[in-house]
């Protein structure tokens, strides 16, 4: 159930917030951050799916103590591929996944529906729109998704993370541009903090490795294969930090092992605060969220798109390139060797690294979460 808060708005409304978010942290993220900043709001839950991720990130949100948010989750399964829509027990379990997100909105009436793209904030904006309820859609990425390009029409106003993804949208539409919410400030963890408690030593730079929420098989294997053809000595200049994801992060350590690397690797953090904080340089994809959280905290990065993720990523890699915060490489022409060069052309060159720096944080306030909140509020008390 929506849980009481201490706080009210400026007008002593008491506003009821249902966020609907699921399926990767790229959407999941910036909901969580969105709750954070809505201390004017009294009550707040968050309907997710049942993957693994939505599993972790719940968890690790209820474990560090600062988020104040109900969790509730809905068996729904990814629209995609079309075939399984013919499979009878498949439709039976979506069917009753879209019943149990209307009887949730049935039985909360919540003042506004906010969705952050995927199939689950479909079903929740479309089922806020058929009960006349408000809502609002959030878009990460430059290029907006599927889903909330069709949703644009029915929601009472779209917050985007960049300016150029209004050309994208419908014209009509009631667009605000807010940027992409970031759970963490830049400045409040040093480098040699952060770097002690991932056991890692304050001197050599750190190599950040990341693929997103759930790891990158192609990236861990790039990272890797990249330090084989070098000597030790050059080995032993850096350190890593490796999120690999669950399913390869034994592989990962033991190779960093076999190469007499010091790396920590794990399969996720939810202190990326620290992570960033520790980084010199990131080898990571192109999320919308990671992108964010890399200009907030102001950490060059060479980026490999996921070529699978439509032109989102590619976009998304390109306006960090276009800043002059990143270096973009394509995965289907990118060998490790290409790679090592790439890292050693940065990361030997500390005035280069320092004017990528400059540039990320220039871009990087940190107001994105207020001014979403701002536009959830607005929304909210208009239809009242």
């Amino acid at each position: 159930m929506l849980r009481a808060r201490q706080k009210t708005l400026h007008n002593e409304a008491v506003l009821k917030v249902l966020l609907v978010s699921g399926g990767s942290g790229g959407h999941l993220i910036p909901a969580m951050t969105l709750a954070r900043s809505l201390h004017s709001s009294d009550r707040c839950l968050m309907v997710s799916t049942r993957r693994p991720i939505d599993q972790l990130i719940e968890a690790s949100a209820n474990g560090d103590g600062s988020a104040a948010l109900d969790w509730e989750a809905v068996n729904l399964q990814p629209f995609t591929p079309l075939w399984r829509w013919c499979v009878p027990s498949y439709l039976l379990q979506q069917l009753r996944a879209v019943g149990t997100v209307r009887a949730i909105l049935r039985r909360e009436r919540p003042d506004v529906v906010v969705g952050f793209g995927g199939y689950l904030s479909a079903v929740g904006v479309v089922a806020a729109r058929s009960a006349g309820i408000p809502s609002v859609i959030h878009e990460q990425n430059v290029i907006p998704g599927r889903a909330n390009r069709l949703l644009a029409r029915l929601a009472d106003a779209v917050a985007i993370s960049f300016p150029e993804t209004k050309r994208h949208l419908p014209s009509r539409t009631t667009v605000e541009v807010t940027g992409n919410p970031v759970r963490f400030q830049a400045g409040l963890v040093s480098a040699e903090e952060a770097r002690s408690f991932f056991g890692l030593d304050s001197e050599r730079p750190v190599l950040l490795v990341m693929g997103g929420s759930q790891g990158s098989r192609a990236i861990n294997r790039l990272a890797l294969q990249m330090w084989e053809g070098c000597a030790e000595a050059e080995r032993r200049k850096i350190q890593i930090l490796h999120l690999a994801g669950s399913l390869q992060a034994k592989e990962v350590e033991e190779g960093y092992r076999r190469l007499g690397m010091r790396a920590a690797v794990l399969p996720f953090s939810p202190e990326m605060d620290r992570a960033f904080s520790a980084a010199t340089l990131a080898i990571s994809r192109a999320g919308a969220t990671g992108i964010a959280e890399m200009v907030v905290m102001g950490v060059p990065s060479i980026l490999i798109p996921y070529p699978y993720a439509g032109a989102h990523q590619r976009a998304n890699a390109q306006w960090m390139r276009s800043i002059g915060g990143a270096e973009v490489l394509e995965e289907a022409t990118l060998t490790p060797e290409r790679l090592g060069q790439q890292v050693g052309a940065l990361l030997s060159d500390p005035d280069r690294l320092g004017r990528m720096r400059a540039a990320l944080r220039a871009r990087g306030d940190g107001s994105a979460a207020d001014r979403l909140a701002a536009v959830v509020q607005r929304v909210a008390t208009e239809r009242r």
